[in-house]
C-alpha cells in the first residue's frame, strides 16, 4: 500500500488545474462564484466542503450548456464519456476508465445512475429521467459505502424539482426548433394546494425530431427521436418534524433507432457479379487479405457506396421503444439530533428495439431487442447532527429486480458470397448451413435480490482536521431461471432447440463440413458449383450425421436454473485537512464492486456455473485531491489524482457468432484531473478542465478470432489500455456578457470538448481489431441568449458540433462471424432556437 500511495503522490505533484466542484453562473451584482450544494454524500453540504471529486450541475447550468439528454454530461467533466449505441435512451457511461462494453440489456452499469435516490438498474432506462432537472451530481470513484454495488467507477445523481410548499404559484414553459425537424417543449407548473401542508408539482417534457441519418434506401431518416414524459411530485409536510415527498414518473419513447454502419474488409470486388446462370461462379475472384483471416461475407461494403458518414442503406431498422414508470417516496423525519429517512422506489419498464445490426440492406445480422423489468427497493437510514466530533449516517437496504429478456438474431437471411469459400480455406466448411440458418430465438429470466446494510461514521477530530470511515455489507443474490436458445426459421416457425437440447461437444451452432486439410481451390470451386446447382444437396450432407446443426428436437424448456451468491464488504477510508477556510486536502482510500452475472449472449450448448455466470468487479481505489478558492472567491481550484488497483472486471466478448460474458483478470487505472473557473470580471467566466489517464490490462488472455479453424487459440493482451479510456480529456467553456442594458442583457457561451484517441475494444490493435477505436476529435458548441432584466423571460439559438466532427461512439469488430465490423456514428451538426418564460 505504501508503494501505491507513494505513486499517487507523485501523479498529483502534477496537478496545475482544478476539478470544478460546481458549475455554477456569474452573477451580475459581482464577479463571484456561486456555492453549489450537492447530496451525494447524502448530506446537504457544499461541493468545497465534500471531500470526494464530485461534480454539481445546478439547473442554470445544464441550461447554459443547452442539457438536452444523458450524452451532454460529459461536456464538461474530465474523464467521463457518454456513448449511446441504441440512442439518447440507453447511454453507457465510463467515467476514469470505468466503463461497460456489454450491450446486453441484462446486464448492470459499472456507473451506478440514481434518480431522486432511487437506483436505477435497467441500463435502457438511464436516458429516461432526465428531464425538470434541479440538479446533476457525478460522483467519480467507487462509491462501495454509502451506494454499494455496481458503482465501482462512480455515480451519477439526478435530483428533480420539488415544490415548495406556501412560495406561491410558478410556471416555466419551454418550446424550440432546430434541424432535422426537431421540436421540444418543456412544461413545470406548481403551487400550493393546502396552506402549510401540501404543494404539488407537475412537469411534462417532449423532444423530437426527423432523425439525422439519411437512408438512402427509401425508408424513413434513422437516428431519430419521439421521447415524453410526465413526473407528480407531492410534497407533504405531515407534522412539523415528518415530511413526505412522492414522486410519480412516466417516460415513453417512440424513436428509431441509430443506424448501424458495416465495413468490411475482405476485399471481394465490392459484391459485383457473385453468380451467374445457374448458380455457375463467374468472374475473377480477389483474393482478399488471407492473412488476415477476414472475410467479406456478402461484398457489401458502404464505403464502397460512396455513402456519407450519417448516410446508410437500411433495410430493418424500426423502432426503439421504451415504456418507464417509477415511483419514488421519500418520508423523512427531522428530530433534534436524528434524521430518520426512508426512500421507497417502485420500477416497471419495457424494452423492444429492431436493430439493422448490419447496416446494409443484406440480411447478414438483424436483431429484435426485448425486455419486462420490475424492481422494488426500500432504503432506510439515520442520520446523527450532533454537535461535538462525531457524526454518522447508518442504513438498511433492500432490493429486488426481475428480468424477463426475449431476443431474436435473424441470421444470412441474404446468403454469404459464394467466392468466400473459394477465397478463404476453411470458409467452404460452414457455408453450406448460411443458405437458410434462420434465426435464434433466445429467452432468460433472471431475478436479482440484494441485502445490505451500511454505516459511515464522521470524525472531526480538530476544527480543521476530519476523518470519514464507511463500510457496507452486501449479500446479492441472482437467479438465472429460465433460459432457452432456439433455432427457428425466418417465419419463427420452430426447428430445433441448442439450450436445452445440444448433446454434442460443441459450443457452435453447426458442425463443419470438412473436405480434408489440403483440398485444392479447384475441387473447393466444384464442391460450390454442384451444392448450388443441386447435385448436391444440403440434405444429402446432413444425412450423413458426421456434419450438420447441433441443436436437438425444439423444444420451450429451459436449462438447467442456476444460482450465485457473493457476500461482499466494501467500504472508505478518508482523510481531509483545512488549512483554511478557502483551501482543503484529502486523502481516501475506497473499494468497490460490481455484482456477478450470467451472460444475457447468444451460445449453443448448455454451460457450467463457471462458463455460464461472470464473477463480481472489484476495484480498491487510492486518491489524493484537494479544493480551494481564492483571488477573493472569483477563482475555483480543485484537483485529484487517483490510483487503482482493477480485478474481474467484466466486459462482453464477441466471438463468431457467440457472446461471452468475460472478465479480465486484473488492470491498473492511474490517473489526474483537474479544472480552473474563473471570474474575470463581472462580464466575462472561463472554465477549463482536463483529465489524464494511464491504463493497462496486466492480465488478460482472449481468444483469436482471426483463426477460422481454430477456435482455441488466444491472444495475450496484457499492456493493452483498456476500453473507453482516452489518455487525456479536455473541456473548456467561455461566458462572455455581450450587453447589458435597461431591459435586459445578452450573454454568449462558447464550450468545447476533447477527446483523444480511445480503444473500444480490449484487444485495441491487435488480432484485426485496429479499427475498432476512435481517433481524437473535439466537439464545439455554443449559444446566444437574450435575458430579461428580471431573467422572467429569454430567447436563445445554439449549435452543438459546431465544426461538423465526424465520429463514432461504439464500434464492435464481427469480421468472425459476419464479415464485418460494426460502427454507430456520433451526431452531427445541429442547431435550433429556443425560448422560455416564466412567473
Amino acid at each position: 500500500m505504501c508503494k501505491k500511495l507513494g505513486r499517487l503522490s507523485a501523479l498529483a505533484m502534477g496537478i496545475s488545474l482544478a476539478c470544478v466542484g460546481g458549475l455554477p453562473i456569474l452573477t451580475h451584482a459581482a464577479p463571484m462564484l456561486e456555492e453549489v450544494i450537492v447530496t451525494g454524500q447524502k448530506r446537504s453540504e457544499s461541493t468545497q466542503d465534500t471531500p470526494v471529486a464530485i461534480t454539481g450541475m445546478t439547473s442554470d447550468s445544464l441550461e447554459k450548456f443547452g442539457f438536452a439528454s444523458a450524452n451532454d454530461i460529459s461536456a464538461q467533466v474530465p474523464n467521463m464519456q457518454v456513448s449511446g449505441p441504441f440512442g439518447e435512451v440507453q447511454p453507457i457511461f465510463a467515467i476514469r476508465g470505468v466503463s461497460m462494453s456489454d450491450y446486453s440489456s441484462n446486464q448492470a452499469s459499472p456507473i451506478g445512475v440514481y434518480s431522486d435516490e432511487s437506483y436505477m438498474g435497467a441500463v435502457y432506462t438511464h436516458g429516461m429521467n432526465f428531464f425538470d432537472v434541479e440538479r446533476l451530481e457525478v460522483l467519480r470513484g467507487p462509491q462501495g459505502t454509502l451506494y454499494g454495488k455496481n458503482t465501482t467507477g462512480g455515480a451519477i445523481n439526478i435530483i428533480t424539482k420539488t415544490p415548495m410548499i406556501d412560495d406561491g404559484l410558478h410556471v416555466n414553459a419551454k418550446l424550440g426548433a432546430g434541424n432535422y425537424d426537431s421540436r421540444v417543449g418543456d412544461l413545470g407548473v406548481e403551487g400550493t394546494l393546502i396552506d402549510e401542508t401540501l404543494a404539488a408539482r407537475i412537469a411534462y417534457s417532449f423532444s423530437r425530431n426527423t432523425g439525422y441519418t439519411e437512408n438512402r434506401s427509401g425508408g424513413p431518416n434513422l437516428s431519430s427521436i419521439d421521447f415524453q414524459a410526465l413526473r407528480l411530485t407531492l410534497n407533504w409536510q405531515i407534522s412539523e418534524n415528518l415530511s413526505n415527498v412522492l414522486k410519480l414518473t412516466h417516460g415513453q419513447n417512440d424513436s428509431l433507432a441509430n443506424a448501424s454502419r458495416n465495413e468490411p474488409r475482405g476485399n471481394l470486388n465490392g459484391g459485383d457479379g457473385l453468380l451467374g446462370a445457374g448458380g455457375v461462379v463467374t468472374g475473377s475472384v480477389a483474393q482478399g487479405d488471407a492473412s488476415s483471416g477476414y472475410i467479406d461475407n456478402n461484398g457489401y461494403s458502404a464505403s464502397s457506396k460512396n455513402l456519407g458518414h450519417h448516410e446508410v442503406e437500411d433495410n430493418f431498422t424500426g423502432p426503439l421503444i421504451v415504456n418507464s414508470d417509477m415511483l419514488v417516496n421519500k418520508l423523512e423525519y427531522t428530530g433534534e439530533s436524528h434524521t430518520l429517512t426512508s426512500i421507497t422506489s417502485i420500477g416497471i419498464s419495457d424494452y423492444a428495439q429492431q436493430q439493422n445490426t448490419d447496416g446494409s440492406p443484406e440480411g447478414l445480422l438483424e436483431i429484435r431487442w426485448a425486455v419486462d423489468t420490475e424492481a422494488f427497493s426500500q432504503d432506510f437510514r439515520v442520520s446523527s447532527n450532533y454537535d461535538g466530533m462525531f457524526n454518522f449516517i447508518g442504513g438498511l437496504y433492500y432490493a429486488e429486480e426481475k428480468m424477463d429478456m426475449h431476443n431474436e438474431y435473424a441470421i444470412y437471411a441474404t446468403p454469404p458470397d459464394v467466392r468466400v469459400a473459394i477465397t478463404y480455406p476453411g470458409a467452404t466448411g460452414f457455408y453450406p448451413y448460411l443458405l437458410d440458418y434462420g434465426q435464434l430465438d433466445q429467452k432468460i429470466i433472471t431475478d436479482k435480490t440484494s441485502y445490505a446494510g451500511y454505516t459511515q461514521l464522521r470524525f472531526d477530530v480538530t476544527a480543521d482536521f476530519g476523518i470519514d470511515f464507511g463500510i457496507r455489507y452486501t449479500v446479492d443474490e441472482i437467479d438465472l431461471s429460465y433460459l432457452n436458445i432456439s433455432r427457428e426459421g425466418y417465419d419463427g416457425s420452430p426447428r430445433g432447440t441448442y439450450v436445452p437440447g445440444n448433446t454434442t461437444q460443441y459450443d457452435e451452432p453447426f458442425v463443419p463440413l470438412n473436405l480434408g486439410g489440403d483440398a485444392g481451390i479447384v475441387e473447393i470451386d466444384v464442391f460450390l458449383e454442384n451444392l448450388l446447382s443441386g447435385q448436391v444437396t444440403l440434405e444429402d450432407l446432413l444425412a450423413t450425421g458426421q456434419v450438420g446443426y447441433t441443436h436437438g428436437p425444439y423444444t420451450t424448456a429451459s436449462s438447467t436454473p442456476m444460482s450465485a451468491k457473493e457476500q461482499e464488504f466494501t467500504g472508505k477510508l478518508g482523510f481531509d485537512y483545512r488549512f483554511s477556510d478557502d483551501f482543503m486536502m484529502y486523502l481516501s482510500y475506497s473499494k468497490g464492486f460490481r455484482s456477478g452475472n450470467f451472460n444475457g449472449g447468444a451460445y449453443y450448448r448448455e454451460r457450467d456455473f463457471e462458463d455460464a455466470y461472470a464473477r463480481p468487479e472489484y476495484i480498491d481505489a487510492y486518491e489524493i485531491g484537494f479544493k480551494s478558492d481564492f483571488y477573493d472567491q472569483r477563482a475555483r481550484v480543485n484537483a485529484a489524482a487517483f490510483l487503482y488497483d482493477y480485478k474481474d472486471q467484466q466486459f462482453i466478448n464477441v466471438v463468431g457468432v457467440s457472446n461471452f460474458l468475460e472478465n479480465a483478470g486484473g488492470s491498473t487505472i492511474a490517473g489526474l484531473e483537474a479544472e480552473i473557473m474563473f471570474a474575470a470580471t463581472e462580464k466575462l467566466m472561463l472554465m477549463m478542465g482536463i483529465g489524464y489517464l494511464d491504463t493497462e490490462y496486466t492480465e488478460l488472455e482472449l481468444s483469436d478470432t482471426q483463426t477460422l479453424n481454430n477456435p482455441d487459440d488466444t491472444i495475450d493482451l496484457s499492456g493493452n489500455e483498456l476500453i473507453s479510456a482516452p489518455k487525456v480529456s479536455a473541456n473548456v467553456s467561455i461566458d462572455y456578457e455581450l450587453y447589458n442594458g435597461d431591459s435586459g442583457y445578452v450573454s454568449w457561451n462558447v464550450n468545447a470538448n476533447y477527446q483523444a484517441k480511445q480503444w473500444y475494444s480490449a484487444y485495441n490493435d491487435k488480432g484485426g481489431y485496429e479499427n475498432i477505436k476512435q481517433d481524437a476529435y473535439a466537439l464545439v458548441n455554443t449559444r446566444l441568449t437574450w435575458r430579461g432584466i428580471n431573467e422572467n423571460y429569454s430567447v436563445s439559438i445554439w449549435a452543438k458540433n459546431l465544426a461538423q466532427e465526424e465520429y463514432d461512439g461504439y464500434a464492435i469488430n464481427l469480421q468472425a462471424g459476419f464479415g464485418f465490423d460494426y460502427f454507430q456514428a456520433g451526431p452531427p451538426r445541429t442547431f435550433g432556437v429556443d425560448a422560455t418564460y416564466k412567473f
